[in-house]
C-alpha cells in the first residue's frame, strides 16, 4: 500500500439574509434569497507525518486579516501546520467578502450589518470544520492529472475603445489561457475521493441585477463533475484578472448552468483515462466450444510512493508611484461635490455607490498620508504544493491570464493548477504590456483593495519567477 491518504468534505457557508454581495459596485439592493449554496470545500492529503490542506470557498475574496484567522483556526482544530494550508476564493460576485474594514461600497447597506459581521466571525470555523470532516474521511489514495481545453466560453476582456484606452468587453487579439488542468484523487478501490480543477474566469455569468446570493457557474460545475465522477469536486479560481465569460452579466438565472457544465465535461475528459492507480492487465483463460482469452484490469496490491510537499514565500510586491496629496485632495473635492449634487437630484445607490468607491479610497489615503509616507510595496504570499507528478500554485491576486499560463507552461510537473485569489487577496496584477492601454485593472482597481497605487509592471515578473523557483525546488 502507498502511504498516501486523502479525504474531502463540504461545509455550507450561505450568507445571512438580507446581505450585500460584494462583486458589483453598482448593486443597489441586498439579496434576500439564494440561487444555490455557497460552500467551502476541503481536501486534506497526508503522507506519513506530512499533511496538506487545500481549500476553496464561495467568497468574493478573503483579506489578509481573515486569511490569517482562517489558517490559524484550521491549525488549532486539526494540527495541520499553518504553512501547509492553501486558501482559494472562487471570487463569485454573488458572495460576501470577509474583510476587516467596516465600510462597504456595494449594495443596500452602507455599513456591514450585524448579521454580516457575525457571518465573518464564524467563517474561520467553517473552514476548520471542513478540514476536520475531510480528515475523518481519509483513506489510502492515488493521484494523477491531465489537462484539457475549453475553447470559446471565456474571453480576454481588455477591449480597446478606439481612443487609445480600454474598456471591459472582448479583445479578440489578446491571449487567453483556455486550458483546464485537472487533478484526480482516487481511493485504491478506484472510487473518486476528489477532483481538483483549475480555470481562470470571473464568475459573472450572472450580473448584479440577479437578486440572489450564490456561486455563479461554480455550483453547476461541481455538481456535474460529481455526477460523472463521484467524490468531491473542488474548483480553484485561476488567473482570471482579465478574463470574462463570453456571455456575461445576464439579468436572469440559467446561463450559468451551461457554462459550468461545459467546463465540467472538459475537466472530467482531461482525467477520465488517467487512472492514478498502478494497473496490471490480467489474463484469464476462458472458453467453451472454442478457447477464449479474457483480460481484466487489476490494481497492484503494492502501489508506488507519491511524494507530497509544499513551500511558501512572502514577497514584497512593488507599487507604482501614488498620487500626490494635492491631487488626492483635488479629486476628493470633485467627487464629493458630484456625490452631493446627485444625491440632491434623488439618484439611487446604483449611481451613488460608484462615486462613494472613490470617495472612500481618497479619504483613507489622505488619512494615511497625514501619518507618514504611503507604502511603496505590499507583502504577498505565493504557495506551491507537489502532489505526486502534479502541482498547485497559489498566488495572492487577480492575476492576468498570461501570468498563470507562463507558470504552467514552464512548470516541471506534468500537470499544474495555477490559482489566483489565494491566501489574502491583494488586487489586480497586470502584465507590463497592458499599462499603456490604461483601463480598470492597471489604473483604478487598487482602490477597492485599499492600496495607494496599482502594482508596478515588474510585479508580474516577480510572481512568475518566484513561483517557478519554488516549483523547481519541490520537483528536485
Amino acid at each position: 500500500m502507498s502511504g498516501l491518504r486523502a479525504g474531502a468534505a463540504v461545509v455550507s457557508i450561505e450568507p445571512p439574509l438580507p446581505s450585500d454581495p460584494q462583486g458589483f459596485v453598482r448593486r443597489a439592493v441586498a439579496v434576500r434569497d439564494a440561487i444555490d449554496s455557497c460552500q467551502v470545500r476541503a481536501c486534506v492529503i497526508q503522507n506519513g507525518d506530512y499533511t496538506l490542506a487545500l481549500l476553496a470557498a464561495d467568497v468574493t475574496n478573503l483579506d489578509t486579516y481573515f486569511a490569517d484567522r482562517v489558517r490559524k483556526a484550521i491549525t488549532a482544530a486539526t494540527g495541520i501546520p499553518y504553512e501547509n494550508i492553501l486558501l482559494n476564493s472562487s471570487h463569485t460576485h454573488a458572495g460576501l467578502w470577509p474583510r476587516k474594514a467596516g465600510e462597504k461600497l456595494h449594495g443596500e447597506f452602507a455599513q456591514l450589518t450585524d448579521a454580516e459581521n457575525a457571518y465573518f466571525e464564524k467563517i474561520p470555523y467553517d473552514y476548520a470544520s471542513a478540514c476536520v470532516k475531510a480528515i475523518s474521511r481519509m483513506k489510502p489514495a492515488r493521484i494523477s492529472g491531465g489537462t484539457g481545453i475549453a475553447p470559446g466560453i471565456a474571453v480576454n476582456r481588455r477591449e480597446r475603445d478606439g481612443k487609445g484606452g480600454t474598456i471591459l468587453g472582448w479583445n479578440k487579439e489578446n491571449f487567453i489561457d483556455e486550458e483546464v488542468p485537472t487533478i484526480r484523487i482516487d481511493s485504491h478501490d478506484g472510487s473518486a475521493i476528489a477532483t481538483l480543477i483549475g480555470f481562470g474566469c470571473h464568475p459573472v455569468v450572472l450580473g448584479g441585477e440577479v437578486p440572489y446570493a450564490g456561486s455563479d457557474f461554480l455550483g453547476p460545475l461541481r455538481n456535474h463533475v460529481e455526477l460523472l465522477r463521484g467524490g468531491t469536486c473542488i474548483f480553484f479560481q485561476g488567473a482570471a484578472g482579465n478574463i470574462l465569460p463570453l456571455e456575461a452579466f445576464f439579468d436572469t438565472p440559467g446561463p450559468e448552468i451551461a457554462f459550468g457544465q461545459r467546463l465540467a465535461l472538459e475537466a472530467v475528459h482531461a482525467v477520465v483515462d488517467n487512472d492514478p492507480r498502478e494497473i496490471d492487465i490480467e489474463h484469464i483463460a476462458y472458453g467453451s466450444v472454442t478457447p477464449i482469452s479474457l483480460y481484466r484490469r487489476k490494481a497492484r496490491a503494492q502501489q508506488g510512493a507519491q511524494p507530497i510537499s509544499s513551500k511558501r514565500k512572502v514577497l514584497q510586491l512593488p507599487l507604482n508611484p501614488s498620487l500626490t496629496v494635492a491631487d488626492m485632495e483635488r479629486e476628493l473635492t470633485e467627487r464629493s461635490n458630484d456625490y452631493a449634487a446627485k444625491e440632491r437630484a434623488g439618484e439611487g445607490r446604483q449611481v451613488l455607490n460608484p462615486i462613494r468607491y472613490h470617495i472612500s479610497w481618497l479619504t483613507e489615503m489622505l488619512k494615511m498620508a497625514a501619518l507618514g509616507p504611503l507604502p511603496e510595496e505590499v507583502p504577498g504570499e505565493i504557495w506551491v504544493a507537489r502532489l505526486g507528478d502534479c502541482a498547485i500554485v497559489g498566488t495572492p491576486g487577480e492575476l492576468f491570464t498570461e501570468i498563470g499560463a507562463e507558470v504552467r507552461k514552464r512548470s516541471p510537473f506534468a500537470t499544474t493548477i495555477f490559482a489566483g485569489y489565494c491566501q489574502g487577496v491583494l488586487g489586480y496584477v497586470s502584465t507590463p504590456e497592458e499599462y499603456q492601454w490604461g483601463g480598470y485593472e492597471p489604473t483604478v482597481a487598487q482602490r477597492g483593495y485599499g492600496h495607494p497605487a496599482p502594482f508596478a509592471p515588474e510585479a508580474s515578473r516577480i510572481l512568475i519567477e518566484e513561483s517557478l523557483a519554488l516549483l523547481q525546488q519541490l520537483h528536485a
